[in-house]
């Protein structure tokens, strides 16, 4: 029985053992799988493998895709490329266009039309005013009360090849047609420029004024003793800074106070030398007080002969200085002129003084009956005299000027707006040789010796453009009445002047 025990017991054991250990080893596993933190990285790292091998993917599909929004981008910018050539060709091709375009413009100073480079240009303008005259005492027989046009002049300007400049200008006004400037201004040097034509004589400074700044509607009595229009050459120019003006002119000559197409042609070989220079000195400066003050001297010199002789007219324009039958002029004539302006704030004043030397010969007769009948010829030297002073005030606060006072609130009564209002005053005279009376050139009961004129005036700016004058002037005279034997002087003129002007 011992032998039997001994071979199974060996075997019973294996048995155990097995059985022991065939569960064992999975158990173990499973354990290990769970637990070990290797294991788990590995795990995680697997699946974040395979989470970055889809994006991977989507990346990829996207790329692709990128690919060929690319390719549609590069074909669009293409297209947007040829696209803005071609507008950039096109807008330069307007601007190479739009730069030979004339250009047009309309101001309150007229209306233009101009090259691109102002090389060429011209421009229209003009000046209407209608007058109303009425006298209330000593008006002459032949001139009476009166609605008239006193100037209606189109102003035809420009300039050819830049430096090339003209001024066409006819008058129509006071049922005349004249031809009151047509000229040529070469301009290459502002210190020298030449004007050549029919211009206002450079000699006068309320006669430079120009027609549509005046302070009155009339100028003054000195302008009896200087010539209005002349045609000729002047050398003219702006020096130190445009401080210092200048002019040099050599003109045919002509009657006093007149602007007649009859003396565009000269009948004598004789010339005038018309000069004058006035400054600004204070120009540059800041100091308001000495900034417009301006003065200067004129004067003229030259030979005159034949009928060029003068009459002197009063504020109506009626005649109150002549000569005599079978007067005319001789030789010699010379003016001198200084003349001074100043303007502060709203406040002008502008003042003048004139004298006019004149050579003229009388040729007549002693006026006893055939035969005691004698031609009398003989020629003498006379000096006329003159002066204005004028003084205005801006009562609505503008500066004032010796151009145009622009107001600051143009009328317009909608809101209570009522334009620029002026005051002015004036004193003017003139006083003819009295030696001309007594040798017989002149006669005291006809032509009186002396015209003395006070005006009071008011302006209203309605616009740049729109002024409207009241004017009233008184005269009075030293004889121009009665008889030879007995003068005596004639009566005082009182005119009451209103004038409606637009000029542009």
């Amino acid at each position: 029985m011992r032998k039997c025990t001994l071979p199974i017991l060996p075997v019973v054991l294996a048995a155990v053992i097995t059985g022991v250990m065939l569960p064992a080893g999975p158990a173990h596993a499973q354990s290990k799988r769970s637990t070990d933190p290797k294991d788990r990285e590995i795990e995680l790292l697997k699946t974040e493998i395979k989470q970055l091998e889809q994006r991977v993917g989507t990346l990829e599909g996207l790329g692709q895709k990128v690919k060929v929004i690319d390719q549609k981008v590069d074909v669009q910018a293409q297209k947007l490329d040829v696209q803005s050539q071609k507008i950039e060709v096109e807008a330069q091709t307007e601007q190479k266009r739009a730069l030979e375009w004339p250009i047009v413009k309309a101001s309150d100073e007229g209306f233009s039309l101009s090259s691109p480079n102002h090389d060429y240009n011209i421009g229209f303008g003009g000046i209407i005013q209608g007058d109303g005259r009425f006298f209330t005492s000593g008006a002459d027989k032949d001139v009476g009360s009166t609605f008239y046009l006193d100037r209606v002049r189109p102003i035809l300007t420009g300039s050819v090849g830049k430096y090339y400049n003209f001024n066409i200008t006819p008058d129509f006004g006071q049922g005349k047609v004249v031809l009151q400037d047509a000229y040529l201004n070469i301009t290459y040097f502002e210190f020298a420029s030449l004007r050549t034509g029919k211009f206002k004589a450079p000699l006068d400074l309320e006669r430079l004024q120009s027609d549509r700044d005046l302070e009155f509607s009339q100028r003054s009595e000195i302008q009896n003793l200087v010539p209005n229009r002349d045609t000729g050459f002047d050398l003219h120019g702006k020096l130190l800074d445009s401080r210092v003006f200048y002019d040099a002119a050599l003109t045919n000559g002509v009657p006093n106070n007149t602007a007649s197409d009859t003396y565009d042609i000269d009948s004598n070989d004789g010339k005038d030398f018309v000069g004058r220079i006035f400054a600004t000195p204070f120009e540059l400066t800041e100091n308001r007080w000495l900034k417009a003050l301006g003065f200067g001297i004129a004067g003229s010199y030259g030979d005159e002969r034949g009928i060029t002789v003068s009459s002197y007219k009063t504020y109506g324009m009626s005649t109150w200085f002549s000569y005599n039958s079978g007067v005319t002029a001789s030789g010699l004539r010379t003016r001198l002129e200084p003349q001074a302006y100043y303007y502060v704030g709203p406040f002008g004043l502008m003042a003048e003084y004139a004298q006019d030397e004149h050579s003229l010969n009388r040729l007549a007769t002693n006026g006893a009956p055939i035969p005691f009948t004698k031609q009398i010829n003989r020629t003498d030297t006379f000096t006329d005299t003159g002066y204005f002073a004028q003084a205005s005030y801006v009562l609505t606060g503008e500066d004032a000027s010796y151009g145009w006072v622009k107001p600051t609130h143009p009328f317009d009564p909608r809101n209570g707006w009522w334009g620029g209002w002026e005051l002015a005053a004036r004193i003017s005279n003139v006083a003819a040789d009295s030696r001309q009376f007594q040798l017989g050139f002149a006669n005291p009961s006809l032509a009186a010796k002396t015209a003395t004129e006070f005006a009071a005036g008011i302006n209203w700016y309605l616009s740049s453009n729109i002024k409207w004058q009241w004017d009233y002037a008184n005269t009075y005279f030293d004889g121009g009445a009665g008889t030879t034997a007995l003068p005596r002087d004639r009566t005082n003129e009182s005119v009451f002047e209103s004038q409606l002007q637009i000029s542009f």
